[in-house]
């Protein structure tokens, strides 16, 4: 049993529903309808303390579903008093229980079975970053708040976490979950979203979107309609409203200084490349180690005491410098 939300003629609405497994498929229920203001059904007897009426554990109980003031007060904790929350704490930590980890290997075939969508943005909530799939080869038993669960319900949990999303993580978030990065193959910028063309982003984006909003295995057994309504709308609200400022700014500034930077930052490897007779490619495999090998070893051959030219040592201690900048490594000779 969860709490879903929904916003009808422009007021939110709240619901308590169910997942529920049924024709190889888990599905969504409304169990009662709360209205607009859930609190209405939390009691305050005096001091500190509080319960969820119990006419909620009859409506419920004619329904089939048995439940207990524990999960009750777990759901309906968002709406309880602010000074008695800060009195009782943080609910889920004082009835946090741990749970044993799975082995590595049934965690990695639960995961296999976990949507890639909701998984990436699980990912960026939790630890942020654009280049998010790695990570997903590594078993990560948070993401089994996925298991056994209704579309619905999966939507309605990460709706909730979204609301701790800064303005200025909104692309980045929106440009990881999606995956974007697969439809821009510049290495340098290919996992920064402000150094895209933002009209070749708008197009990513809206291609996705398309391709989730027919995915059988995301819809769950809702049509394209449902999903996007229900579930994908707020994507494009937030892409294309939320980010309008934001959006500008990249297009007029910040696109414009990353497509100088990528360019100064390919000239110096292909002049790196050219100087030691290696292709491009070879290089950027190697590590922050081979490279400062590679120029020591020529350094060595080029210094004054050696018989090597000054002016040459020099030429090539500055080519070190901004390779190595241009690598993001930290620049020692």
């Amino acid at each position: 049993m969860y709490l879903a939300q929904k916003r009808i003629g422009g007021k939110l609405y709240y619901f308590l529903r169910e997942s529920y497994f049924a024709d190889g498929l888990w599905r969504s229920r409304d169990l009662i309808a709360l209205g607009t203001n859930p609190s209405r059904y939390i009691i305050y007897p005096g001091g500190n303390s509080f319960y969820i009426d119990e006419k909620i554990i009859e409506r419920l109980a004619t329904k089939g579903v048995k439940t207990d003031q524990w999960e009750l007060e777990e759901i309906f904790w968002p709406f309880i008093k602010p000074r008695i929350k800060r009195i009782l704490g943080d609910f889920s930590s004082r009835q946090f229980v741990p749970k044993k980890r799975l082995p590595r290997q049934k965690q990695l075939d639960l995961q296999k079975g976990y949507h890639l969508f909701d998984c990436r943005r699980l990912l960026f909530l939790k630890f942020g970053g654009t280049n998010l799939d790695p990570l997903l080869k590594r078993p990560l038993s948070f993401l089994n708040v996925l298991k056994d669960k209704s579309r619905d319900e999966i939507e309605q949990y990460i709706m909730r976490a979204e609301l701790k999303l800064r303005p200025r993580e909104t692309m980045a978030y929106i440009y990881a979950s999606f995956g974007l990065s697969k439809y821009f193959d510049r290495k340098m910028t290919k996992y920064l979203p402000e150094a895209q063309v933002l009209e070749e982003l708008d197009e990513a984006f809206l291609k996705e979107l398309c391709n989730l909003s027919r995915d059988e295995t995301y819809r769950m057994g809702l049509s394209e309609e449902e999903i996007l309504r229900d579930y994908l709308s707020r994507y494009v609200i937030m892409y294309f409203d939320r980010l309008e400022q934001t959006r500008r700014f990249f297009e007029n500034v910040q696109a414009r200084l990353m497509q100088e930077r990528y360019y100064a930052i390919r000239d110096v490897i292909a002049r790196a490349a050219s100087y030691f007779g290696l292709s491009e490619e070879e290089l950027l495999r190697m590590g922050k180690e081979e490279i400062t090998r590679l120029f020591r070893r020529r350094a060595r051959e080029l210094h004054p005491d050696q018989g090597g030219e000054h002016e040459a040592f020099i030429e090539l201690h500055r080519l070190y410098e901004e390779f190595m900048e241009a690598r993001g490594f930290k620049r020692r000779f």
